[in-house]
């Protein structure tokens, strides 16, 4: 079996004395594909900021591919991508045009920098887009420019913050496929959404958070097994009334 690609010990948050997230424990496979589920208040965005670096845990640790999420920090082309909600790409330049800056951003050597920008054009859909400004690119190809600008650097673990929220079905279904293949890639794969359905297809095996804790966690299957019932919605629902009860 993989060594863990993600191992948190004892995570906890905590500003001025409020708990934001309270000792938490879990670990992701190398190549997993990894859920983290709570409702607004639960500690999830949180820890996922935690777990990507962009904030100081209070106490606890992160480790990533055997490294502090310190060390990772440092490095010059960093192993974890991380995909924001909210577009972070520029939208005053071409498609293409922003690849180059983020691979230059993230320290892509010169040389193998165009072949892996036409392997990623390729790979997102969009290779007739290379030459167009971002800002007139469909709301489904600027999600995929997005994901795109985010691990052009190639990392080992991609961080996926509510990678289809706002999309409509057929789009959503689309980027799925996208993270499907950068999964089959051997990429270690860490989701939040609030779409179950997204969740039982793409994630292998999923944690609930639930005011500051984590509260269950296992493979779909196994949580709709445990509480009896057909639905992810369902088994969250449960979860919250549980916990709550």
């Amino acid at each position: 079996m993989s060594q863990p690609a993600v191992r948190v010990n004892q995570l906890t948050k905590v500003i001025d004395e409020f708990i934001l997230v309270d000792r938490i424990s879990f670990s992701v496979e190398e190549g997993g594909v990894f859920g983290l589920l709570g409702a607004n208040g639960s500690g999830k965005t949180t820890t996922f900021n935690m777990l990507a670096g962009l904030l100081e845990p209070s106490s606890g640790t992160v480790t990533l591919l055997g490294k502090s999420i310190t060390e990772m920090r440092k490095s010059k082309r960093p192993e974890i991508g991380f995909v924001t909600q909210d577009n972070s790409f520029y939208e005053t330049l071409t498609v293409k045009e922003n690849l180059e800056f983020f691979a230059e951003m993230f320290g892509m050597p010169g040389p193998g920098r165009d072949v892996a920008i036409r392997g990623l054009l390729d790979q997102t859909t969009l290779a007739d887009k290379a030459d167009t400004m971002a800002s007139r690119l469909s709301g489904g190809m600027k999600k995929r420019l997005n994901i795109a600008c985010s691990i052009v650097h190639d990392p080992k673990i991609i961080f996926l913050d509510e990678p289809t929220v706002g999309l409509d079905p057929i789009v959503r279904k689309d980027i799925w496929v996208l993270i499907e293949a950068l999964h089959s890639k051997g990429k270690t794969i860490i989701i939040t959404s609030h779409y179950m359905d997204e969740i039982e297809r793409l994630c292998h095996r999923v944690a609930v958070m639930y005011s500051t804790r984590l509260v269950a966690s296992g493979t779909p299957a196994e949580l709709k097994a445990k509480y009896k019932l057909r639905q992810m919605e369902d088994v969250f629902a449960e979860v919250a009334k549980q916990v709550s009860g």
